[in-house]
């Protein structure tokens, strides 16, 4: 790409990341009230550990806004997890399910992209959540992953990673644009969890990332598509639920109650594993 457009577009995003983030802004107190109309959730309901990004956006608390909305509506609990306050020992100890949130990119060290395209990498958190990760699967605990978690997910199990910044055509579908929150369709398999989840076919999702799935990790398969080919889903086949989704339902959720569907499968899942 020559320099010249490499620079339209690094500040095109960073024109695009500000506008997102005064929106987020704008719409913290709305959140708020929001978690306030639908109540309080109850005491005894099951405890979700999210692993939250560490850029200063998740940690103004606009990435767990979400979340903790999302996970409201369905009667979870959640508890936060960042590497500096955590061990996984500690975390899987004390809660019932796991959500990998989204973020910066797993360190190229450990996923096989490219180093000369990685941003906001992690090591700490990468390290934390594949501690998690294996944790959690001999446990046997439910396991969500979303975005970035989807991508770790698969590094966890010996899966690659590619980047997308370098092939314009797929940074425009996939990437942060001016069509992140209605990007594309994905196509989930019939017979898959996910499918089960929230219906097979066609669904419109939203998309804001710039690495992707590339070579599948052990005992991993892909159960969604966009239709360039990115893999947008993913899950262990033998495991009750372990998944990984490329897209944010816990945005969609605040526009549509649709997308809470893995979310209530994630709390029913809890449930199930605390029993």
């Amino acid at each position: 790409m020559p320099p010249e457009r490499r620079l339209k577009r690094s500040r095109e995003k960073t024109i695009l990341r500000v506008i997102i983030a005064v929106l987020l802004l704008c719409s913290a107190g709305a959140i708020g009230f929001r978690v306030w109309q639908w109540g309080v959730v109850p005491g005894d309901a099951p405890i979700i550990g999210l692993s939250l990004d560490t850029a200063w956006h998740s940690r103004l608390g606009f990435t767990s806004k979400t979340y903790e909305t999302a996970l409201s509506r369905v009667d979870a609990r959640v508890r936060s997890i960042r590497p500096d306050m955590h061990s996984a020992k500690d975390v899987l100890d004390d809660v019932h399910a796991l959500i990998l949130s989204g973020g910066g990119d797993v360190d190229p060290a450990l996923s096989g992209a490219d180093p000369s395209s990685s941003r906001f990498v992690d090591r700490e958190r990468d390290e934390l959540e594949m501690a998690l990760i294996q944790g959690a699967i001999e446990r046997r605990m439910p396991i969500l992953g979303i975005c970035r978690g989807i991508q770790i997910l698969n590094v966890a199990h010996g899966g690659t990673l590619r980047g997308l910044r370098n092939d314009p055509f797929l940074h425009d579908i996939h990437g942060v644009t001016w069509d992140s929150l209605s990007a594309h369709d994905v196509t989930i398999m019939d017979d898959s969890l996910l499918a089960r989840i929230v219906g097979a076919g066609e669904h419109s999702v939203n998309s804001m990332h710039e690495q992707a799935v590339d070579q599948l990790g052990e005992g991993l398969r892909a159960v969604a598509r966009s239709p360039d080919g990115t893999i947008e889903a993913l899950e262990r086949t033998d495991r009750r639920f372990v998944i990984g989704i490329q897209w944010h339902p816990e945005i969609l959720s605040l526009e549509d109650s649709s997308a809470l569907a893995v979310f209530r499968a994630l709390v029913h899942e809890a449930n199930a594993y605390r029993e």
